[in-house]
């Protein structure tokens, strides 16, 4: 089982990787992106100022395409110095990249931990509540879930406003300043819709879950609620939540670009939304970048996961 697990986690990855390669190169495909790249350039070094003879069409560039595409894993494969075009100028994309990558990483990371934690914590709350009370939450959760993210954004920021101008406080940071970037409004930002996503595949499994035999047969034996809910109902959800987590954590990836922009942070999301244009290579790079680490990370998480739910431990004791 273990052996069959990992090789279609192997062939998970070599086909993401595939895939990775061949959008990252899919300029190259249908449009003359040489010839728009060093129109581009001229453009910045202020070498062309009239553009209204410039004029370009859609074509199916095979030969361009897989010539980028080659050009492109020789240089992740190389290991040689990788260099992006920005304002007349080349710089070396690392260590620039990994810094902005670990910066962004940490926002990420700490904004779905927090939602995760907020989630299990209100979704045991409900469900120790009786059926129809439980009407409330779940009305309140889908008010949230409609909201548009940017919204939600902008309530936070404009909440504190009126805080500062009320009572003279700075709750939070909202925006970088010279004294440094806001940190903990942003992290709590992105862990609200994450939050709210978790908390609602937690209650569909939790209130499947009830209704399993085993749950009236350990309340007939006189275990506490609580026990049930803690231990046999949330370890019994954990593998729908997984499946779930890793489309949530893909839109919270998603949401970080929207979230950098607007509290105005420099960050690995704002880095690759400037310069990949002229530099469609880079695009191809950050895409392996995060996608190497959390997919390992997943797939060693969903193999302990599985592997615990293959011994029988995912069963009432």
């Amino acid at each position: 089982m273990t052996l069959s697990f990992f090789r279609k986690s192997i062939l998970q990855f070599i086909l993401t990787s595939i895939s990775i390669v061949l959008i990252g190169s899919l300029p190259y495909l249908f449009f003359n992106m040489k010839s728009q790249l060093d129109v581009l350039m001229m453009i910045e070094r202020n070498e062309l100022n009239n553009t209204l003879f410039l004029h370009d069409t859609i074509v199916f560039n095979i030969q361009e395409y897989g010539m980028h595409m080659w050009s492109t894993l020789k240089l992740i494969t190389s290991g040689g110095m990788v260099e992006y075009y920005q304002n007349g100028k080349y710089y070396p994309l690392f260590p620039e990249l990994f810094e902005l990558f670990t910066k962004s990483m940490v926002y990420l990371v700490l904004g779905l931990v927090i939602g995760l934690v907020v989630a299990v914590v209100s979704t045991i709350l409900i469900m120790s509540i009786s059926g129809k009370v439980r009407a409330l939450p779940k009305m309140i959760l889908f008010v949230l879930e409609s909201l548009p993210d940017i919204f939600i954004i902008l309530i936070f920021q404009l909440l504190i406003i009126w805080v500062y101008q009320k009572t003279g406080l700075l709750v939070f940071n909202i925006t970088s300043t010279f004294e440094g970037e806001p940190v903990l409004l942003p992290v709590l930002v992105l862990s609200l819709l994450p939050g709210i996503y978790v908390t609602k595949y937690l209650l569909l499994a939790f209130e499947y879950e009830e209704e399993q035999p085993y749950v009236k047969l350990a309340l007939s034996k006189g275990l506490s609620k609580w026990r049930i809910l803690f231990i046999h109902m949330f370890r019994n959800s954990v593998l729908t939540l997984f499946n779930h987590f890793k489309s949530i954590f893909t839109f919270a990836l998603a949401n970080l670009l929207m979230l950098e922009i607007i509290f105005d942070i420099d960050g690995f999301m704002t880095f690759l939304y400037k310069n990949s244009v002229l530099n469609p290579e880079v695009l191809t790079i950050s895409l392996f970048l995060v996608f190497i680490p959390f997919f390992i990370g997943f797939t060693i998480l969903k193999w302990g996961l599985e592997r615990k739910f293959w011994r029988g431990e995912g069963t009432l004791d």
